[in-house]
């Protein structure tokens, strides 16, 4: 069954891909640095800086919502310009603090990694967020598990996404071998009798 063949074949290179496209996501954005800081205890801990990837729609919508609503008071609306009120206090939405410019996070061992959302000096709104003294903040950090990567201004999990999908890859290898196997026992004299025998075996 030459057939065969080429889809074990195929398999395994699309196995190979999600591999590595599991590994180029794992960095959370391809770029991004490693550096250690002191913890309270005194002892070391690795963090890295990268850059986030485009998330969800409605998270990133519902983050904006809630970070230029008046009734969250992180920005005071003068001029048509949004002033940061307090920039080293961190912004909460769903159960992450957000920070305006990396310098104002400070990783933790539970957050090792420090997501980094670019400003774009276009956008509608982060456009135009202002420092008190006319200057622009240049990006959004939050902090995410080690495990996970940085979607949008969320953490997200990939190994459930990547598990489900070897699993389809796995299934349709093996429904393609068994058809090709029931097509053969139907069409080829000689497998016929391959099949007669796998049955009696079988049974």
């Amino acid at each position: 069954m030459r057939w065969t063949g080429w889809l074990l074949l195929a398999f395994l290179t699309a196995a190979a891909l999600v591999a590595e496209s599991k590994g180029g996501r794992g960095g959370g954005g391809g770029r991004g640095r490693s550096a250690s800081r002191s913890a309270s205890s005194g002892s070391r801990f690795h963090f890295t800086r990268k850059y986030a990837k485009p998330g969800s729609i409605e998270h990133t919508s519902m983050f904006r919502s809630t970070l230029f609503g008046a009734t969250a008071g992180y920005l005071a609306y003068s001029a048509g310009r949004h002033i940061i009120r307090e920039p080293s206090a961190p912004m909460s939405y769903g159960g992450k603090t957000y920070y305006w410019d990396g310098n104002y996070y400070q990783p933790t061992e539970a957050y090792p990694v420090q997501c980094v959302n670019k400003i774009d000096p276009n956008d509608p709104q982060f456009g135009r967020v202002y420092f008190e003294n006319e200057t622009r903040p240049h990006e959004i950090v939050y902090g995410c598990k080690s495990e996970d990567y940085c979607c949008g201004f969320d953490c997200c999990q990939e190994s459930t996404f990547f598990t489900s999908l070897f699993s389809l890859l796995v299934l349709i290898l093996v429904m393609s071998i068994a058809s090709i196997f029931v097509i053969e026992c139907a069409f080829n004299t000689t497998y016929l009798c391959h099949c007669v025998i796998f049955v009696c075996l079988g049974s």
